[in-house]
Formats: C-alpha cells, structure tokens, sequence
C-alpha cells in the first residue's frame, strides 16, 4: 500500500519558495506604506492651507505663530505656543476647518502620540521680522506662513532643507513643507 504525502524536500522548496516572496513583498509593502503617509500629509496641509487663506479673507491677517495663550510653554528660553493651540483657530469660533488634523510622522518624536502638523507664521507677535519669511533660508522663499511634516526621513529639525522629494525614492532626507501664500 502506497501512502501519500509530502517529501521533506518538497516542503524544503514551498518554505523557499515562500520566503523569497515574503523578502520581495515586505519591503513594497513598507514604502507604499510611506508613500501613503506622504499623500495624507500633502493632502491635509492643502486642507489647512485653505483654512489659513480663509482666516486671511475675514482677518486681513494669516494667524500668528505665537500669541498669549493659557497654554503657552517655555521651550529653550522662549515662549511658544503648542501647535495645536496655533491651528486649533482655524476651527473656532469660525470654522474653517472641522478639525486640526495630525501630522502622520510626528509620532516618532512625541512617544507615540501624533502631533499636528508644525505651524510658522510672519504674523508672530513675540518674534516679529523673522528673516526666514524674507527669503532668508536654502531655496530663497519669500512667504507670510509654512506648515511641516517631519517626513519619512523623521528628522526633527525644523525646515529641513533640502525638502523631502518623493522622486528620490521614500528614503529621501528632508522635511515636508508647504509655503503659503
């Protein structure tokens, strides 16, 4: 009587064969996952970009970057406003916008709680005539605001240059900014 069943060597060749497969699908998996987190970034700075041209049309006036708030904390000798603070304006009393979304990447830096995304503005009251609006910074952008995302290279440097470039592959060093108007 014949029994049926696998050899040890056919078995050998599927864990290979499945190997091989899991070697080539994780590693596209990870950057379609990045490539995803970059599309969501892009997009809801778009969104908060909206809502700051907004506030500009009723205010004359983008929102600035530090302003006295209850919430205000000492960071390096300065005072600054938490970002949410900064954006959480854009939601009310007028709405702008529903909801201060969260930068996808700043969790790599705050223990795993997301952050919204970082926001700069010429209209800062505590540190007025910041010469990085005035062109003063690597590509010579002349603005009145900048959003951030720490991008996928989590740098946590503020206005990293050069800006993070998805043509260069999803390792590409480099901050996500957006410069408005």
């Amino acid at each position: 009587m014949k029994q049926n069943g696998f050899t040890l060597i056919e078995l050998l060749i599927v864990v290979a064969i499945i190997a091989i497969l899991a070697a080539i699908a994780i590693p596209n998996f990870m950057t379609a996952q990045t490539r995803s987190k970059v599309a969501r970034a892009e997009k809801e700075m778009q969104t908060i970009t909206v809502g700051l041209e907004s506030y500009y049309v009723d205010n004359n006036e983008y929102p600035p970057e530090n302003f006295d708030s209850p919430q205000n904390e000492m960071l390096g000798g300065l005072y600054s406003t938490p970002n949410l603070v900064k954006l959480i304006r854009l939601t009310t009393p007028i709405a702008y916008m529903t909801s201060v979304p969260e930068d996808p990447f700043s969790s790599f830096f705050t223990n795993k709680i997301n952050q919204p995304y970082h926001y700069a503005s010429l209209n800062d009251y505590y540190y007025p005539g910041n010469t990085f609006f005035y062109g003063d910074n690597e590509e010579k952008i002349v603005c009145s605001w900048v959003l951030e995302s720490f991008g996928p290279d989590r740098s946590p440097y503020p206005y990293e240059f050069p800006r993070y470039d998805p043509t260069n592959g999803t390792n590409s060093v480099g901050n996500i900014l957006r410069f408005g108007p």
